[in-house]
């Protein structure tokens, strides 16, 4: 018997992969954070590296069978055992299989929100539930800055067992991006607001000072991450 690659089975939300991803619009924020407040959003089976984080807001017009939706999230550079990457650990998007794709094969923290990009693609908003999470307006310069290493992305996947037992799965996941294909990348400074609740905690990250910004365009391919670790046992 054939398996969908999702639920349901009549017709499945999302398809198998890999997704082409092309061009991509992204504006990233680089914000020197208090470490122990960044510690604090990362899983306990990963540990803090460096004390500057990412905060983005992006476009993607053409992601493959996922069609067009937009983006935004946290990320945390994050190590795993010998492997150095970033963790997204609070993460945004605009449509339901691209929200469920993530969560389900990747483990990525994906919630549903409104998230915008200007028209002029140097600005960009975040709200979920009434409240505003994100805002941020780019601004062009020739100000050199030092970026963290932000991939591999390190995430961890896991689901709740039905019964209530326990979970079916506790994995840490690894992701690279290929096919990579920069096409643009705009430097620049930024302002930046953060706001939340319990919910979308993102004021918690202690920011202190930010230290570069840019816009980048580009094409990629998203295809299956690996297993780094099942933790479940």
């Amino acid at each position: 018997m054939q398996r969908p690659f999702s639920t349901p089975h009549i017709a499945p939300l999302y398809a198998e992969l890999p997704y082409h991803y092309r061009n991509v619009r992204k504006i990233s924020v680089f914000c020197q954070c208090d470490p122990a407040a960044l510690t604090r959003f990362l899983p306990d089976e990963f540990e803090l590296v460096g004390d500057t984080c990412e905060v983005f807001v992006m476009d993607a017009p053409d992601a493959g069978p996922l069609g067009s939706y937009t983006e935004a999230g946290l990320v945390i550079p994050a190590r795993y055992d010998s492997i150095v990457g970033a963790h997204v650990a609070l993460e945004y998007v605009s449509s339901d299989d691209s929200l469920a794709a993530g969560r389900e094969i990747w483990g990525y923290p994906k919630k549903i929100a409104e998230v915008t990009l200007g028209r002029d693609g140097t600005t960009g908003k975040v709200v979920r539930r009434g409240a505003t999470l994100i805002d941020v307006t780019f601004t062009p310069s020739d100000v050199a800055f030092e970026k963290p290493v932000m991939h591999p992305r390190l995430q961890i996947k896991t689901f709740a067992a039905a019964d209530g037992s326990g979970f079916d799965y506790y994995q840490v996941i690894r992701n690279d991006l290929g096919d990579i294909k920069l096409k643009e990348t705009i430097p620049g400074s930024a302002t930046l607001t953060l706001g939340g609740n319990d919910d979308d905690p993102l004021p918690k990250i202690g920011v202190k000072a930010i230290v570069g910004a840019e816009i980048t365009v580009v094409d990629f391919l998203l295809g299956n991450g690996s297993i780094v670790a099942d933790l479940n046992n």
